[in-house]
């Protein structure tokens, strides 16, 4: 465990320009793709950037739990989102798999582009926002990185219908929050009930999913 943290606290000391490129692109990923099989690991590595992040600013072993939440987190929303696949099968829906393996190349083109427009709007808006409404008592890297989550964040929620990537866009938010008062207040008593928190949004992201498939089949039933 010591040699993780070694190494976490060297990444999180090595320039800050690829934990923002890391940062950006999956939050824009998330933003764009509807599918989970895409997004998961993408918000797995979104965690790991973040820990990083916060890694610059309080103690390694206390940043390393955020990583670790959010690893958990992804795990039990890819057991949630298989089971609902799973669900849908069985009522004839196409399923995450399916849609990589054959997209539809009539409204995919159209929903992808304008999904891209919007996330280059919030990105542009990001690094606006950092520079003329710097966070009180945040590294300019952390301002950049909180208006980026928190930017993508509510777009997700704003357009997303499905409870799993709103769920995202609401980790998202929270990450968000977390970069920006964590510098505020870095203590490990903050930085624990964050990373609780996140598993404890996690876990009724993970239950609503399956509501959600259930809902559906149980509405299927009663048509029928």
């Amino acid at each position: 465990m010591s040699q993780l943290i070694e190494l976490f606290d060297r990444l999180a000391q090595a320039t800050v320009t690829p934990l923002l490129v890391l940062l950006a692109v999956s939050a824009g990923i998330v933003a764009v793709v509807r599918n989970w099989q895409l997004v998961l690991p993408m918000m797995v590595l979104q965690y790991v950037a973040v820990g990083l992040l916060l890694a610059r600013v309080i103690e390694p072993s206390v940043a390393v739990l955020k990583p670790l939440a959010g690893a958990i987190v992804c795990f039990a929303l890819s057991i949630a989102a298989q089971r609902g696949d799973i669900a849908r099968a069985e009522r004839g829906e196409s399923i995450a798999r399916e849609r990589l393996a054959q997209p539809d190349w009539h409204r995919l083109p159209a929903q992808l582009l304008l999904r891209a427009v919007v996330a280059i709007l919030v990105l542009t808006a990001a690094f606006g926002a950092t520079i003329r409404f710097p966070l009180p008592g945040a590294a300019r890297e952390l301002g950049l990185s909180a208006y980026l989550l928190i930017g993508f964040g509510l777009l997700i929620v704003a357009t997303a219908y499905e409870a799993l990537n709103v769920g995202l866009g609401l980790l998202m938010l929270l990450s968000g929050f977390e970069l920006a008062y964590t510098p505020l207040e870095p203590s490990i008593g903050v930085s624990v009930l964050l990373g609780l928190a996140t598993l404890l949004v996690g876990a009724a992201i993970a239950y609503l999913t399956l509501a959600d498939a259930g809902a559906a089949d149980a509405e299927l039933r009663i048509e029928n």
